[in-house]
Protein backbone atom coordinates (compact mmCIF):
# COMPACT_ATOMS: atom_id res chain seq x y z
CA UNK A 1 0.00 0.00 0.00
CA UNK A 2 1.07 3.40 -1.00
CA UNK A 3 2.11 5.73 2.08
CA UNK A 4 2.57 9.45 2.65
CA UNK A 5 4.57 10.87 5.51
CA UNK A 6 1.61 12.62 7.54
CA UNK A 7 2.06 16.29 8.55
CA UNK A 8 3.79 16.87 10.87
CA UNK A 9 5.60 20.07 11.10
CA UNK A 10 6.88 19.64 7.55
CA UNK A 11 5.19 16.28 7.31
CA UNK A 12 8.60 14.46 7.84
CA UNK A 13 7.78 12.46 10.31
CA UNK A 14 5.64 8.98 10.61
CA UNK A 15 4.40 7.06 7.54
CA UNK A 16 0.48 6.73 7.30
CA UNK A 17 -1.21 5.78 4.56
CA UNK A 18 -2.10 8.16 2.17
CA UNK A 19 -4.70 11.30 2.41
CA UNK A 20 -5.60 14.39 1.72
CA UNK A 21 -6.57 16.45 4.71
CA UNK A 22 -8.22 20.00 4.72
CA UNK A 23 -5.61 22.47 6.06
CA UNK A 24 -5.52 26.39 6.10
CA UNK A 25 -1.92 27.96 5.70
CA UNK A 26 -1.66 31.69 7.12
CA UNK A 27 1.97 33.21 6.32
CA UNK A 28 3.41 36.80 7.30
CA UNK A 29 5.87 38.35 5.29
CA UNK A 30 9.14 39.83 7.53
CA UNK A 31 12.21 41.98 6.99
CA UNK A 32 15.00 40.90 7.37
CA UNK A 33 15.36 43.24 10.35
CA UNK A 34 12.43 41.13 12.60
CA UNK A 35 13.80 37.83 12.18
CA UNK A 36 16.11 37.66 15.00
CA UNK A 37 12.94 39.61 17.12
CA UNK A 38 10.07 36.96 15.47
CA UNK A 39 12.47 34.13 16.44
CA UNK A 40 12.57 35.43 19.63
CA UNK A 41 9.07 35.51 20.28
CA UNK A 42 8.05 32.24 18.82
CA UNK A 43 11.02 30.43 20.73
CA UNK A 44 8.41 31.90 24.10
CA UNK A 45 5.20 31.52 22.76
CA UNK A 46 5.33 27.73 21.35
CA UNK A 47 7.71 24.52 22.28
CA UNK A 48 10.35 23.79 19.60
CA UNK A 49 9.15 20.80 17.46
CA UNK A 50 11.07 17.46 19.11
CA UNK A 51 12.27 15.81 16.52
CA UNK A 52 12.95 17.91 13.55
CA UNK A 53 13.59 21.81 15.56
CA UNK A 54 15.68 23.24 12.49
CA UNK A 55 16.79 22.53 9.13
CA UNK A 56 17.26 23.25 5.81
CA UNK A 57 14.66 22.53 3.31
CA UNK A 58 15.10 22.17 -0.59
CA UNK A 59 12.24 22.67 -3.21
CA UNK A 60 12.61 22.09 -7.01
CA UNK A 61 9.55 23.18 -8.38
CA UNK A 62 7.92 22.10 -11.42
CA UNK A 63 5.63 24.25 -14.25
CA UNK A 64 4.32 24.25 -17.78
CA UNK A 65 7.16 25.61 -20.29
CA UNK A 66 4.09 29.03 -20.40
CA UNK A 67 4.91 29.11 -16.52
CA UNK A 68 0.80 27.60 -15.81
CA UNK A 69 1.42 27.20 -11.97
CA UNK A 70 3.51 30.52 -11.47
CA UNK A 71 1.08 32.91 -13.17
CA UNK A 72 -1.87 31.17 -10.80
CA UNK A 73 0.05 32.29 -7.91
CA UNK A 74 1.08 35.69 -9.43
CA UNK A 75 -2.77 36.31 -9.95
CA UNK A 76 -3.65 35.20 -7.09
CA UNK A 77 -6.76 32.12 -8.70
CA UNK A 78 -8.86 30.70 -6.61
CA UNK A 79 -7.77 27.18 -7.44
CA UNK A 80 -4.29 26.35 -8.15
CA UNK A 81 -1.91 23.87 -7.84
CA UNK A 82 2.00 23.43 -7.15
CA UNK A 83 4.18 20.12 -8.17
CA UNK A 84 7.35 20.39 -6.44
CA UNK A 85 10.37 17.65 -5.31
CA UNK A 86 11.43 18.17 -1.49
CA UNK A 87 14.54 16.97 0.92
CA UNK A 88 15.88 17.86 3.80
CA UNK A 89 19.72 18.77 4.65
CA UNK A 90 21.24 15.75 7.39
CA UNK A 91 22.80 12.92 7.76
CA UNK A 92 21.21 10.73 4.90
CA UNK A 93 23.00 13.29 2.76
CA UNK A 94 26.32 12.02 2.98
CA UNK A 95 24.89 8.11 1.60
CA UNK A 96 24.54 6.99 -1.40
CA UNK A 97 20.61 7.55 -1.64
CA UNK A 98 18.77 10.38 -0.45
CA UNK A 99 14.80 10.35 0.32
CA UNK A 100 12.96 12.79 -1.94
CA UNK A 101 9.44 13.58 -1.65
CA UNK A 102 7.12 14.72 -4.62
CA UNK A 103 4.20 16.67 -3.26
CA UNK A 104 1.08 18.05 -4.89
CA UNK A 105 0.02 21.23 -3.26
CA UNK A 106 -4.07 21.96 -4.13
CA UNK A 107 -5.42 25.46 -3.01
CA UNK A 108 -9.16 26.50 -3.16
CA UNK A 109 -9.80 29.72 -1.89
CA UNK A 110 -8.23 29.86 1.38
CA UNK A 111 -8.19 26.28 1.77
CA UNK A 112 -5.31 23.64 1.06
CA UNK A 113 -3.97 20.54 1.24
CA UNK A 114 -1.08 18.80 0.42
CA UNK A 115 -0.35 14.98 -0.77
CA UNK A 116 3.43 13.74 -0.55
CA UNK A 117 5.12 10.52 -1.69
CA UNK A 118 8.77 9.44 -0.51
CA UNK A 119 11.26 8.06 -3.66
CA UNK A 120 14.93 7.25 -2.79
CA UNK A 121 17.37 8.91 -5.64
CA UNK A 122 20.87 8.39 -5.74
CA UNK A 123 22.50 12.06 -3.84
CA UNK A 124 24.32 12.74 -6.85
CA UNK A 125 20.98 13.68 -8.50
CA UNK A 126 20.45 16.65 -6.29
CA UNK A 127 23.83 18.99 -7.41
CA UNK A 128 22.32 21.85 -9.48
CA UNK A 129 24.17 20.33 -12.50
CA UNK A 130 21.99 17.06 -12.33
CA UNK A 131 18.10 18.96 -12.05
CA UNK A 132 17.31 20.38 -15.38
CA UNK A 133 16.45 16.62 -16.39
CA UNK A 134 14.27 16.01 -13.44
CA UNK A 135 14.89 14.87 -10.14
CA UNK A 136 13.10 11.67 -10.75
CA UNK A 137 11.96 10.13 -14.42
CA UNK A 138 9.10 11.80 -16.05
CA UNK A 139 7.17 8.09 -16.12
CA UNK A 140 7.43 8.01 -12.45
CA UNK A 141 6.64 11.92 -11.85
CA UNK A 142 3.12 11.44 -13.58
CA UNK A 143 2.30 8.13 -12.16
CA UNK A 144 2.65 9.78 -8.84
CA UNK A 145 0.74 12.53 -9.56
CA UNK A 146 -1.96 10.51 -10.79
CA UNK A 147 -2.32 8.60 -7.18
CA UNK A 148 -3.14 11.74 -6.05
CA UNK A 149 -5.75 12.06 -8.80
CA UNK A 150 -4.07 14.76 -10.52
CA UNK A 151 -3.46 14.66 -14.27
CA UNK A 152 -1.54 17.84 -15.69
CA UNK A 153 -2.77 18.67 -19.09
CA UNK A 154 0.90 19.76 -20.07
CA UNK A 155 4.25 18.79 -19.93
CA UNK A 156 5.91 19.17 -16.62
CA UNK A 157 10.01 20.52 -16.12
CA UNK A 158 11.88 21.40 -12.74
CA UNK A 159 12.29 25.42 -13.09
CA UNK A 160 13.82 26.80 -10.24
CA UNK A 161 15.04 25.08 -6.78
CA UNK A 162 14.41 26.82 -3.73
CA UNK A 163 16.37 26.52 -0.73
CA UNK A 164 15.53 28.07 3.26
CA UNK A 165 16.52 28.07 6.72
CA UNK A 166 13.77 26.61 9.18
CA UNK A 167 12.70 26.41 12.21
CA UNK A 168 9.95 24.57 13.42
CA UNK A 169 7.20 25.04 16.53
CA UNK A 170 4.14 23.38 17.62
CA UNK A 171 0.93 24.95 19.55
CA UNK A 172 -0.24 22.46 22.15
CA UNK A 173 -3.53 23.91 22.03
CA UNK A 174 -4.70 24.04 19.01
CA UNK A 175 -2.03 21.33 17.00
CA UNK A 176 -0.90 23.71 14.64
CA UNK A 177 2.62 23.69 13.29
CA UNK A 178 4.34 26.89 12.81
CA UNK A 179 7.47 27.53 11.49
CA UNK A 180 10.33 31.06 11.01
CA UNK A 181 12.05 30.39 6.83
CA UNK A 182 15.01 32.86 6.33
CA UNK A 183 17.97 32.92 4.17
CA UNK A 184 15.50 31.78 1.22
CA UNK A 185 18.11 31.52 -2.04
CA UNK A 186 17.01 30.29 -5.49
CA UNK A 187 18.42 29.12 -8.45
CA UNK A 188 16.95 28.40 -11.80
CA UNK A 189 17.46 25.31 -13.38
CA UNK A 190 15.30 24.82 -16.79
CA UNK A 191 17.68 25.72 -19.45
CA UNK A 192 14.70 27.37 -21.29
CA UNK A 193 14.97 29.97 -18.04
CA UNK A 194 18.45 30.14 -16.60
CA UNK A 195 20.39 33.28 -17.37
CA UNK A 196 23.67 31.54 -16.11
CA UNK A 197 23.17 33.90 -12.76
CA UNK A 198 24.04 32.22 -9.41
CA UNK A 199 22.16 31.45 -6.29
CA UNK A 200 19.71 34.85 -5.55
CA UNK A 201 19.09 35.68 -1.97
CA UNK A 202 15.28 37.14 -1.18
CA UNK A 203 15.45 39.51 1.40
CA UNK A 204 13.32 39.52 4.47
CA UNK A 205 11.89 35.92 5.86
CA UNK A 206 7.98 34.46 6.64
CA UNK A 207 6.18 33.06 9.34
CA UNK A 208 3.71 29.91 8.43
CA UNK A 209 1.09 29.05 10.31
CA UNK A 210 -0.25 25.75 9.63
CA UNK A 211 -3.77 24.35 10.93
CA UNK A 212 -7.60 23.29 10.70
CA UNK A 213 -8.94 27.18 10.91
CA UNK A 214 -8.16 30.45 9.93
CA UNK A 215 -7.90 31.72 13.23
CA UNK A 216 -4.47 32.85 14.73
CA UNK A 217 -3.89 30.59 17.70
CA UNK A 218 -4.19 32.37 21.17
CA UNK A 219 -0.85 31.78 22.39
CA UNK A 220 0.64 32.85 18.99
CA UNK A 221 -1.42 36.72 18.88
CA UNK A 222 2.05 38.57 19.98
CA UNK A 223 3.06 37.60 16.36
CA UNK A 224 1.30 41.13 16.25
CA UNK A 225 4.05 42.92 17.68
CA UNK A 226 6.28 42.18 14.71
CA UNK A 227 3.55 44.96 12.57
CA UNK A 228 3.41 41.79 10.02
CA UNK A 229 0.09 41.45 7.85
CA UNK A 230 -1.33 37.65 6.30
CA UNK A 231 -0.23 37.69 3.26
CA UNK A 232 -0.65 35.60 0.51
CA UNK A 233 3.84 35.33 0.18
CA UNK A 234 4.43 32.19 -1.96
CA UNK A 235 8.23 31.19 -2.12
CA UNK A 236 7.66 29.90 -5.71
CA UNK A 237 5.90 32.94 -6.66
CA UNK A 238 8.08 35.35 -5.20
CA UNK A 239 11.66 33.93 -6.20
CA UNK A 240 10.47 33.36 -9.66
CA UNK A 241 9.89 37.00 -10.26
CA UNK A 242 13.09 37.73 -8.82
CA UNK A 243 14.80 35.44 -11.32
CA UNK A 244 12.84 36.31 -13.87
CA UNK A 245 13.22 40.38 -13.05
CA UNK A 246 16.29 42.77 -15.52
CA UNK A 247 19.18 42.48 -13.49
CA UNK A 248 19.96 45.47 -11.22
CA UNK A 249 16.50 46.21 -11.34
CA UNK A 250 15.25 47.97 -7.94
CA UNK A 251 13.45 45.27 -5.65
CA UNK A 252 14.59 42.54 -7.45
CA UNK A 253 15.72 40.44 -4.02
CA UNK A 254 12.37 41.41 -2.46
CA UNK A 255 8.67 40.25 -3.11
CA UNK A 256 6.38 42.62 -4.99
CA UNK A 257 5.63 45.75 -2.87
CA UNK A 258 7.66 44.58 0.12
CA UNK A 259 11.13 46.75 -0.41
CA UNK A 260 12.93 47.60 2.91
CA UNK A 261 14.12 51.02 3.42
CA UNK A 262 17.47 51.27 5.31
Amino acid sequence: MSTLRAEHSDGIHQETPAANPTRFERKFYLPSSKIPFARHLLVHCCPRDRQYPEGIVNSVYYDTSNLEFFCDSVDGNYIRNKVRIRWYDGPQQKCETTPVYLELKSKNGYAGSKQRKMHLVPSGQLNNGEMQNGIIDYTTLRQGLAQFDYFPRKCLQPMILISYNRLRFEDMLTGSRVSLDWNIRSILVSPQLNRQEGSLLMRGGVIEIKGQSTNIPPPLQSIRHLGTDWSRYSKYAACMESQLETPGSVGRFWPSGRVEEF
